[in-house]
């Protein structure tokens, strides 16, 4: 395939190898057309998304990821040999030859485009409407303060509360964001707000997952440690019962709070229950 012909050396790449070039690109073009589909499309018309979410919900998702592998792995080897090719041939290639490698090239580089740019473009271009919430509440445990102020500059709701209980301000403290957390206390964000379904607080939410440094950011702007959840449990208990100890031992010694867990399992009106 590679000919090292002195003198006048072939023009241009061997008719199967340039097809096979055209073919893989027409596999890329597809793939990560499908993917900024879902970027932007779905997320215009559904909300937030995740890689291969219409793949997941159509029931192709091991499809998807094999031809993921497949077109890294033939684009990859393909491009390789390409620039060996190029080089051999002095680059004396006609354009249409050489041409896939540019635009694979390009198309890789649109795949990597973080997926919050695709959001913020979205929200921009389309008016979020009902899902701007869901938008908000996404870019803050994701980090993406533009995104957040935007959104709040549209008017959604810094307090805004999920089906499963989680606030904009209890996402970013899951998350251990400390600037999301202070950005999103100074827009109004309620610290101490609790979880309707489990009465977690955002202290807790950031005491349970390790983040020290968030909680404390959380307490110097108001949060109440001795606050407790539906089951009794400060935020210093729930550290030690999913093994942050040195968080724990901070919030106990410092503010000393008292826990009233109640047990469940006595209680008539619970049909089930879990025992440690």
């Amino acid at each position: 395939m590679i000919l090292g012909v002195q003198g006048n050396p072939p023009i241009g790449f061997p008719k199967p190898w340039t097809i096979a070039g055209y073919i893989l690109l027409a596999g890329a073009a597809l793939f990560v057309g499908g993917i900024v589909y879902q970027e932007t499309i779905l997320t215009w018309t559904d909300g937030p998304q995740s890689l291969g979410f219409g793949n997941v919900h159509t029931g192709t998702a091991l499809l998807f990821f094999l031809a993921a592998f497949i077109l890294l792995v033939g684009t990859s080897l393909w491009i390789v040999g390409s620039l060996v090719l190029l080089i051999r041939k002095k680059f004396r290639v006609p354009l249409v030859d050489w041409a896939p490698i540019v635009l694979l090239v390009t198309l890789a580089v649109i795949l990597v485009i973080p997926y919050e740019n695709w959001e913020l473009l979205s929200v921009h271009i389309a008016d979020p409407g009902s899902h701007g919430n869901r938008f908000m509440l996404e870019a803050a445990a994701s980090g993406n303060q533009r995104l957040v102020a935007y959104l709040l500059g549209k008017g959604y709701d810094v307090n805004y509360e999920d089906s499963g209980g989680t606030t904009p301000l209890s996402g970013a403290s899951v998350g251990g964001n400390k600037e999301m957390v202070r950005f999103l206390i100074s827009k109004g964000a309620d610290v101490n707000r609790k979880n309707r379904l489990i009465g977690e607080t955002p202290l807790m939410a950031a005491a349970e997952t390790g983040k020290l440094e968030t909680a404390n950011v959380l307490l110097n702007n108001g949060a109440d440690p001795c606050a407790t959840d539906k089951e009794g449990h400060t935020a210093a208990g729930l550290a030690k019962k999913y093994g942050h100890g040195d968080i724990a031992g901070y919030l106990s010694s410092r503010f000393g709070c008292q826990e009233k867990v109640i047990d469940s399992c006595a209680d008539p009106s619970v049909s089930a229950c879990v025992h440690p």
